[in-house]
């Protein structure tokens, strides 16, 4: 049984996997004790993962040398196959951007051709950001050291951030947190409209 409440998100998948790096993949599930089964439709093949009560899928676009791991959008709640994932996106160097939601901060790493592009902690006050150089920067608001593709990605992450901080604060009926959010969110989308007219 999961110890503890995990959801790492997996946005924008894309990851051509050999047949050789998938039997790797699948024996490291199969080592943990997973159960596998393939799922089939006209264009996608599914891999189902299944373990006690979850069941996750992933879907595959059939290539004649290679499978493609393809998604927009994947939601993870096992860290066993949330790191499996991040291992693959590293050595097929695949993209992706990994949101993942811990008791603490908010931890956003942008993968580009298997190389960390940048990683975000949020903490609902202060942003940094680490380069694919491993260094910190921070990240400012005026974003001038920033390609406006990365800030307007980034924008749209700490949008979904403070959405998800509104809808807490709805549940709680806290009134001065939902309007300061919603001044931050206010503020974050007429930034992003600015920034949109750069790309």
């Amino acid at each position: 049984m999961r110890e503890a409440f995990v959801d790492v998100e997996f946005s924008d998948v894309y990851i051509e996997l050999t047949k050789p790096a998938l039997h790797q993949f699948i024996k490291r599930m199969m080592s943990h004790h997973y159960s596998l089964f393939w799922r089939y439709d006209s264009k996608t093949i599914y891999l189902l993962i299944e373990l006690e009560d979850s069941v996750h899928e992933l879907p595959f676009i059939r290539n004649t040398e290679f499978l493609t791991l393809s998604a927009e959008c994947l939601h993870i709640y096992d860290d066993v196959l949330a790191s499996a994932l991040e291992k693959l996106l590293q050595r097929e160097r695949g993209n992706a951007i990994v949101k993942r939601v811990t008791e603490g901060p908010l931890y956003i790493t942008s993968y580009q051709a298997g190389d960390i592009e940048s990683m975000i902690e949020i903490d609902g006050s202060e942003k940094v950001m680490m380069n694919r150089n491993g260094s910190m920067i921070q990240y400012k608001d005026d974003g001038k050291s920033l390609e406006p593709k990365t800030i307007f990605n980034m924008m749209n992450l700490e949008i979904d951030y403070v959405l998800m901080e509104l809808h807490e604060a709805l549940l709680d009926q806290d009134d001065s947190q939902i309007e300061s959010h919603k001044r931050r969110l206010k503020k974050l989308l007429q930034r992003r409209e600015q920034v949109e007219q750069l790309l």
